[in-house]
């Protein structure tokens, strides 16, 4: 009996022992850029809607500081998104400023997008169970939220790339789904002077 149940605490520690190599492998790609920019393209599939929503634009993710998520078609807007706060800039330059405990939906769905985008895996494992999969230099992670405020909107996040994130697919309990495509992502050691202040809210 004790041989047996050392063999199946062996089987069992094996593929468990293995996804933790391999997320820490995709972890390791993604942390080490401090800032990222990259172009990206976004279809949203809404099921009261006939026609998929088709933006596209620009993004910087800081580790430090944030998310800056600029649109530019089909209307111009820009996001920022912060732990505390999101920021809103319309077209005309107006700005609105919503803190999280306003808007508890907004937030949670604010800090998913931060942590996707900004590679943030500490606060994935936290949310969600990890199915991480390493072809060669390319990598996939499924994500499926623990019980709790986000498994209330989200039933799945699937990510993909190599040394950059290059498309995540959201899909949420509602049906409704999100997929972004992200192009031309280049590191920076630093953000711009702008972007700083920006993630500052000035």
């Amino acid at each position: 009996m004790a041989k047996v149940t050392l063999a199946l605490l062996f089987l069992l520690a094996g593929p468990a022992q293995a996804a933790d190599e391999a997320f820490a492998k995709i972890q390791s790609r993604l942390e080490k850029h401090a800032v990222v920019r990259a172009d990206f393209v976004q279809m949203r599939t809404m099921a009261e809607l006939q026609r998929p929503q088709l933006s596209r634009g620009k993004l910087v993710a800081w580790n430090a500081g944030g998310v800056i998520w600029q649109i530019e078609q089909p209307f111009k807007a820009t996001y920022v998104l912060r732990d505390e706060h999101t920021i809103e800039i319309d077209a005309d330059g107006k700005r609105t400023e919503r803190a999280a405990s306003d808007d508890r939906g907004a937030a949670r769905i604010g800090r998913v997008l931060r942590a996707v985008l900004k590679g943030d895996t500490q606060t994935m494992q936290e949310w969600f169970d990890a199915k991480p999969r390493i072809e060669g230099e390319r990598w996939s992670l499924t994500l499926v939220p623990r019980n709790g405020p986000v498994a209330y909107f989200v039933k799945s996040i699937q990510l993909y790339g190599a040394d950059f994130v290059e498309g995540v697919r959201i899909v949420e309990e509602n049906g409704d789904a999100t997929h972004m495509q992200f192009r031309n992502s280049h590191a920076a050691d630093a953000p711009s002077d702008e972007e700083r202040r920006l993630l500052a809210g000035e």
